[in-house]
Parts: structure tokens; C-alpha cells; sequence
């Protein structure tokens, strides 16, 4: 142990890895490596006792929503553990005992294959680490290949590598993932737009003359069958009702679009009612709905972090009158503009390349998956899981093929709803 890992275990209470010094200053095709950047490192299997050192992070760092204790702490709780995912959280540490960064990982078990992944697996739209502001200046960009390295070999024994959806950036931050080998496009990238104070004139920026004539037309006739308003749900109650009538209106789109239905996952459905109400999440979650007359006729479970809203979940009534003329529109202006007013200067329409997200983003944020094999079981996997990667984006990013995947996916869903219906 040196005085370094001594003093650091001393302030912080945690036991710590010092970096290895075994690649330190050789050649590598005519280089030499950077010096080591003095961190010092500990795993962690449960959250809890890191509860107050992450959410200090959380506030003064850089990182997502999806990447908050509250967040990644309710996904362990109602998911993964029901999913065979069990945590191996690495603490970066400075010799103060003031933490540098967390990386939420995992072991995911698999039947030949251990995974090393994210924790909050395909809940979050972001993945990636939790950064503090000295980060940059203490690890730079050459030195973290490196203490990746030596990262997975303290971690407990996986096979395999497998980070998905991390963006280039961790807020004000270069993404020191994306300094390594092993990375590729993900199947869809994230879209985005910069609000402005004053949502009269980013709607008439954003629309045009057309769109707005439509907008107003369609108001008009939702206000025609009751009164139209957007209520922000303030108690657990009313989150929770509405919560509850989002699911069942997502749960219809589902088997309309041929889409296995999100809620029937062992945990989801808590996780999204926990969250709503968990003090640690007060401010994070935002629960509304668009109201025609006492009809629910759309509904909103949004993410509010560092300024910037995230369009989560969100749905409408399909059964409703009022479906025929635009509320899930409707709701999405309303949210907009809401967000505009309570501060938001970003809003985030999150992962995915839907059409209609072009009438508003000017923004897209590429993702990226890291795929690294660890040993042979690792290269055995490698092969399948990238060629499933490459023929997932493919089928994405080609109009052609995304269209007839889609109505062959609804087609088939209508037979089974149609052949259920018969039974």
C-alpha cells in the first residue's frame, strides 16, 4: 500500500486500487505512454453507502438524468436484480478523498457470457459516467485508455464489454469513453432543441404558417368537446392516476404497433410509479396531462435535469373523441412551453429518429456502443452481437427497410389482436 492509497482510505473510509504501474512509459509503435494520472480507484457491489458521495457528484458534476442516484438506484431496486444484473460501481478518488468520477456499471449474467454493462440497461437514453469538474484536468484524454485498462482488471471476472448509447460529451465535458478502440455508431442517435424564454416566439420560429393554421384548427376542435388544459400532477395521487392512465394508453399503441408491451417487464411498471414518487426524485420526474373537459386525453411522465427537459413517455387516448384531432400534439406544445417557463433552455426529444422530431430539432446527438471482448468466450460472443449491431442500424437508418419493418411488425400484431378476438 502507499502513502497515497493510505491517506486516501484514511479520509474516505473506502478500500482503494492505485492504477498499476506495468504500462507505465513503453514504447507502443514509436510512443510512450502518458504518465499515470493519480487516482485511485474502488468497486463497489451496493449503492447505498455511495448515496451522498454520488449525489454530490450528481449536483456539482457533469453527467445525464439517467445517471443520478435516484435514477440508477430505482432501476436496480425493480430491474436488475430481477434481471441478474449485479453492480460493480467504480469510484475514481483524488488524495483528498473527493471523488473524480463514477462509473455505474454491472455484471449482467448470462449463460456462457458475463457482460459488463451500464446499469439502468435500455431505460436510459444516455449512457456514461459521472464526471466531476476537475476530471479533465486531472485525466486527460491519452491517459485514459490506460486507466480503463487497469479498471477492468480489478472488476470482477467478465467476458465482454458492452456499453451502449454513450454520447460524445458528459455535459460540459469530452466523453473519455470515446477514447477508446472498440466503439461504433449506435442504430439511432438522440435529437434535441434550445428553447428560448419566450415560447410565443420559438413556436413562431419553428412552425410554419401552415402548421400554426392547422395548430389552431385543431385546438379549437378539442375545445369544442370541454374545457383544455395541461395539469402538472402535484400529489403522489394524481401522479400515480395519471401515470396509471398513460400506461394503459401506451399499452393500446403497443399492440397496435406490433411493439412488446414495455409495462409487462418484470419491474417496469414499478419503477416508472416509484420513481414518479420517491422524494430523492422530487424536481427529476414530471408527471401531466392534457385535460378535455374530465377526459385524460393525452399524458406525460418527462425527466426535468441541469436545464434540460427529456420527452420520456408519453401517449394518448386512441379511443377518445378527442384523438382525431391531435392531442398528443397538443401535449407536446403544452410541454414545450412549459418547459420554456420554468427555466428548461434545452428540450430533449431523447434516442430514436421518428420523423416528426425534424419539425423541431436542430440538434442530433450521435450514441455510440463499445464493444470489447475479454477473453475467448468474449470473441465468441463478439462476432453475433456486432453483426446484430450493423444489421439493427442498417434496418434503422435506410427508409426503405424501416417502413416495411414497421407495418410488417403492426400487420402481425393486428392478426394476433384479430385471431385473440376470434378465440
Amino acid at each position: 500500500m502507499t502513502q497515497l492509497t493510505s491517506k486516501f482510505q484514511d479520509i474516505a473510509g473506502f478500500p482503494a486500487f492505485q492504477p498499476s504501474e506495468k504500462r507505465r512509459n513503453t514504447a507502443k509503435f514509436g510512443k510512450v505512454e502518458a504518465p499515470k494520472p493519480q487516482v485511485l480507484v474502488s468497486v463497489h457491489e451496493e449503492l447505498e453507502p455511495l448515496k451522498a458521495v454520488w449525489q454530490a457528484l450528481e449536483r456539482s458534476g457533469d453527467c445525464t438524468a439517467f445517471q443520478t442516484f435516484a435514477w440508477v438506484s430505482a432501476w436496480q431496486r425493480h430491474i436488475g436484480t430481477k434481471q441478474g444484473v449485479t453492480p460493480a460501481i467504480v469510484v475514481g478518488w483524488d488524495s483528498e478523498g473527493s471523488a473524480l468520477f463514477i462509473m455505474p456499471l454491472g455484471l449482467e449474467s448470462g449463460l456462457l457470457c458475463n457482460k459488463l454493462v451500464w446499469l439502468g440497461g435500455d431505460l436510459c437514453d444516455y449512457q456514461g459516467p459521472l464526471l466531476s469538474k476537475a476530471f479533465s484536468r486531472t485525466v486527460s484524454a491519452a491517459q485514459f485508455p490506460a486507466l480503463w485498462a487497469d479498471i477492468r482488471e480489478i472488476l470482477p471476472t467478465h467476458h465482454m464489454v458492452a456499453l451502449s448509447r454513450m454520447a460524445e460529451r458528459v455535459g460540459d465535458q469530452a466523453n473519455p469513453f470515446m477514447t477508446l478502440d472498440g466503439l461504433r455508431r449506435h442504430a439511432s442517435s438522440a435529437h434535441m432543441t434550445r428553447l428560448k424564454g419566450d415560447w410565443a416566439s420559438y413556436y413562431a420560429e419553428k412552425r410554419s404558417s401552415g402548421s400554426k393554421k392547422r395548430d389552431k384548427q385543431k385546438r379549437r376542435k378539442l375545445e369544442e368537446l370541454g374545457d383544455v388544459a395541461f395539469v402538472t400532477a402535484q400529489t403522489d395521487e394524481e401522479k400515480l392516476r395519471t401515470l396509471d392512465a398513460l400506461m394503459a394508453q401506451k399499452s393500446v399503441s403497443f399492440a397496435r404497433m406490433g411493439i412488446s408491451n414495455l409495462f409487462d417487464r418484470p419491474g417496469y411498471r414499478d419503477f416508472y410509479r416509484d420513481l414518479a414518487t420517491d422524494p430523492d426524485a422530487n424536481g427529476l420526474i414530471h408527471v401531466g396531462h392534457l385535460a378535455v373537459g374530465d377526459t385524460i386525453a393525452a399524458a406525460n411522465w418527462g425527466v426535468s435535469f441541469g436545464g434540460r427537459y427529456c420527452y420520456v413517455l408519453a401517449s394518448y387516448d386512441e379511443g377518445a373523441e378527442a384523438s382525431r384531432f391531435g392531442p398528443g400534439m397538443a401535449q407536446l406544445m403544452e410541454l414545450m412551453a412549459h418547459a420554456a417557463g420554468t427555466g428548461h433552455t434545452e428540450f430533449d426529444f431523447t434516442i430514436g429518429d421518428e420523423t416528426y422530431k425534424d419539425q423541431w430539432c436542430e440538434v442530433e446527438i450521435p450514441l455510440f456502443d463499445l464493444v470489447e471482448p475479454n477473453n475467448l468466450i468474449g470473441w465468441m460472443e463478439l462476432g453475433p452481437r456486432i453483426a446484430y449491431l450493423q444489421a439493427k442500424r442498417f434496418i434503422k437508418q435506410t427508409p426503405v427497410l424501416w417502413h416495411w419493418f414497421t407495418r410488417l411488425r403492426a400487420a402481425k400484431a393486428g392478426l394476433s389482436i384479430a385471431r385473440f378476438h376470434r378465440a
